[in-house]
C-alpha cells in the first residue's frame, strides 16, 4: 500500500512544490474548509495557506465553493496525477508546435553559423530529469556502441526514463551496448527485465554513474542523491565533449569491464543462494562436499536419548540404513540429495563459463572431481553424450548404505550438464561392488 511519503515523492516528481503536495493529500481526504483551517491543520500561515491554495486552483488541481468566505475541496489522487497529465501533454504539444513553426520559418532573426571546432567542450547538468533527457538524446544518437555505468540504484532512474526505448532502437541499429554495475538485491529483478542483446556485468566496489557514446561524447555524475527513490533535484552532472578525455575514459571501462564478474554468477550467489566455490568452500578443514557427507554420515549413526517414532509408533530397529532412518523422519532423501547435487553442479559450472572451449571444460571438472575422491569421469565425445564414473566411492565401500550419496554424485553431473549445455540426463547402469578396485560404477546419458 502506498504510504503518505512515498505519495509525496511522486507528487513532487510530478512537478509541484512540498508545500502543495502537502496540500493536496489533505484536501483529498478531507470535507471542504476555509484557508485559515486548512493552514491550522497542516502548520501554515493563512496567507500563506491561501496563496497555495490559489495556485493549485489556478492548475485545476483542488475546487473552491462560490459562497463567501471561500473554502476548499480536493479531487482523488488520480484525478489530480490525471490533471498534471493532460496540462504537461498541451506544454508538450504546444513546444512542438512552436518548434515546427520555426523550423519552417524563412525569416529566423538569428542565424546560426554552422562551425566545425575541434575544441573539448565541457557542461554541467542540473535536475536528474535534465540530466536524463540528455542521456536519451545522446543514446538515440549512437552509431556504434554505448556504455552505461549505473552503480547501484542508476537502473532506477534509467527505467523511469525514456532512455530505454532509445536503447532499443539502438539495439535494432546494431549498437552495442554495455553496462557495468553494482547489482543488489532490491534492483535485480529489474536486470532481468533488459533486452537479451545486452551484455551486463557485476562489480561489487562499483558506484559510478554516466554514460559515453561512441568515444564522442559522456555524461559523467558527480553528485546524486543518496535516496534511491528521491527526485533527484540535486543531481548533478558534466556533458563532455572531448577525444583524448573520452579515449582516456574508454581504455578505463575497458579495464573495469574485464575486472567485472557476468550477471548471471552475481544472480545466481544472490538470488538463488548457490555457493561461488562450491567444492572447495571451505567449512572448517575440507570441502564443502567432504564436510557435508561426513556431517551427514555423523548425524545419522550417532547415538542419542532421543527415541524415534514414526505415526506415533516407536521404531525400534537399530540398523536401520541411513535413508530409511531419515525416510522415517519424513525426509525424500533422494529428492533432497538430487537438489544438493543439481546445486552444486549448476555453480561449478557458473564458476567455469568463462571457459568457452568444451575440452578445456571438461579438462577441469575432470580434475576437480578426481582431487575430491568422486571417481574417474570418461567422455565419449565434447560436448559429451555419455559420461562414465569409474571408482565413484560415494558410498565408501558400503554400497548398501550410501545409495542418497550416490545421488547427490549423480545430480552433481545432471547440474554441470544443465547449466553447460541446457540439457537433462538419465542415469543408464549403476554397478556397485565391496572390492577394493572399484566401489562404484556408472553410466550417464545425455538427451537430445
Amino acid at each position: 500500500m502506498l504510504n503518505r511519503d512515498d505519495l509525496i515523492i511522486k507528487l513532487l516528481e510530478a512537478g509541484l512544490e512540498e508545500k502543495q503536495a502537502l496540500l493536496i493529500i489533505d484536501l483529498a481526504t478531507q470535507p471542504p474548509a476555509k484557508a485559515s483551517e486548512i493552514g491550522k491543520r497542516l502548520g501554515i500561515s493563512r496567507m500563506d495557506a491561501y496563496n497555495s491554495l490559489k495556485k493549485l486552483q489556478e492548475k485545476g488541481l483542488i475546487k473552491a465553493t462560490l459562497d463567501k468566505p471561500i473554502r476548499f475541496f480536493g479531487m482523488t489522487i488520480n484525478e489530480v496525477f490525471k490533471q498534471i497529465i493532460r496540462t504537461k501533454e498541451m506544454d508538450l504539444r504546444r513546444l512542438n508546435e512552436n518548434l515546427d513553426s520555426l523550423t519552417k520559418s524563412n525569416n529566423l532573426p538569428i542565424i546560426s553559423d554552422v562551425s566545425i571546432a575541434d575544441e573539448d567542450s565541457f557542461s554541467v547538468l542540473k535536475d536528474r530529469h535534465a540530466i536524463l533527457a540528455t542521456v536519451e538524446s545522446m543514446i538515440a544518437e549512437s552509431e556504434k556502441h554505448v556504455w552505461l555505468l549505473l552503480g547501484r540504484w542508476g537502473i532506477l532512474h534509467l527505467l523511469r526514463s525514456g532512455a530505454m526505448d532509445a536503447l532499443t532502437d539502438s539495439l535494432n541499429r546494431g549498437v552495442e551496448v554495455k553496462l557495468v554495475i553494482c547489482v543488489d538485491e532490491k534492483t535485480i529483478r529489474f536486470y532481468d527485465q533488459l533486452d537479451d542483446r545486452i551484455e551486463v556485468r557485476h562489480h561489487p566496489e562499483f558506484n559510478l554513474c554516466g554514460v559515453f557514446i561512441d568515444n564522442e561524447v559522456g555524461i559523467q555524475y558527480v553528485q546524486t542523491e543518496d535516496t534511491p527513490t528521491g527526485r533527484g533535484k540535486d543531481d548533478t552532472a558534466i556533458l563532455m565533449e572531448s577525444e583524448m578525455l573520452l579515449s582516456a575514459q574508454s581504455e578505463l571501462l575497458k579495464i573495469q569491464w574485464n575486472a567485472a564478474h557476468s550477471y548471471s554468477s552475481a544472480k545466481a550467489k544472490m538470488i538463488d543462494g548457490m555457493m561461488t566455490e562450491p567444492l572447495k568452500l571451505t567449512l572448517g578443514d575440507g570441502s564443502f562436499y567432504e564436510r557435508f557427507k561426513e556431517s551427514m554420515k555423523m548425524g545419522i549413526v550417532q547415538q542419542t536419548n532421543a527415541v524415534l517414532t514414526k505415526g506415533g509408533i516407536t521404531v525400534v530397529d537399530e540398523n536401520i540404513p541411513q535413508s530409511n532412518t531419515l525416510s522415517a523422519l519424513g525426509i525424500n532423501t533422494n529428492q533432497l540429495f538430487q537438489d544438493v547435487g543439481i546445486r552444486i553442479g549448476q555453480e561449478l559450472a557458473v564458476k567455469l563459463q568463462h571457459i568457452g572451449d568444451d575440452k578445456i571444460f571438461w579438462a577441469n571438472i575432470k580434475t576437480e572431481w578426481e582431487d575430491l575422491g568422486m571417481g574417474q569421469i570418461e567422455f565419449d565425445n565434447l560436448p559429451p553424450k555419455m559420461i562414465t564414473v569409474n571408482d565413484g566411492n560415494a558410498c565408501d565401500g558400503r554400497p548398501q548404505a550410501g545409495g542418497m550419496f550416490c545421488n547427490m554424485d549423480e545430480s552433481v553431473i545432471a547440474g554441470i550438464v544443465k547449466e553447460r549445455h541446457g540439457k537433462s540426463v538419465n542415469l543408464n547402469k549403476r554397478e556397485c561392488s565391496t572390492s577394493e578396485e572399484m566401489s562404484c560404477c556408472y553410466e550417464i546419458a545425455i538427451n537430445d
